[in-house]
């Protein structure tokens, strides 16, 4: 009796949704909020927050979600090393972010004066190119091919 009971819910777990819908906030850090709220609005046109002189940038992106710039006490990025991508000490982005123009974000990105790789088609996997912004996070931009 206890093994059917065992296999029921088993069953139940693997058909059940996801119990974590989506990510709905991300938290970046930098070494000075207004500096960085600035260069993200007006590089990537991404939405400011109206916030006080002690909250962090509240940035929004175009499907809604948020972003949140959040001075350090020490200089951090999100990146981290790994072997498991590509080569060895590999410095890992921490976001993808997808776009419907990436050649138009990869020039604005470059004209910015910050870290750009150049753009690689990925096949099936679509268009890619990673970056830094002035903070030194390095994130990728991806593009589906259509």
């Amino acid at each position: 009796m206890a093994k059917k009971v065992l296999i029921k819910t088993q069953e139940q777990q693997a058909t059940q949704a996801p119990m974590l819908k989506r990510v709905s906030h991300n938290y970046l850090p930098v070494s000075n909020v207004e500096l960085a709220s600035k260069w993200y609005k007006e590089t990537l046109g991404l939405t400011v927050r109206p916030r006080g002189s002690a909250d962090p940038a509240i940035l929004v992106l175009g499907n809604g979600q948020w972003l949140f710039l959040l001075e350090t006490k020490e200089k951090r990025t999100a990146n981290f090393l790994t072997d498991q991508w590509e080569g060895e000490q590999y410095e890992m982005f921490s976001l993808t972010f997808e776009v419907e123009n990436i050649v138009e974000v990869h020039k604005r990105i470059r004209e910015s004066g910050v870290y750009v790789e150049p753009i690689s088609d990925q096949g099936s996997c679509g268009l890619q190119f990673k970056f830094k912004d002035p903070d030194g996070n390095k994130f990728n931009v991806w593009q589906d091919a259509e």
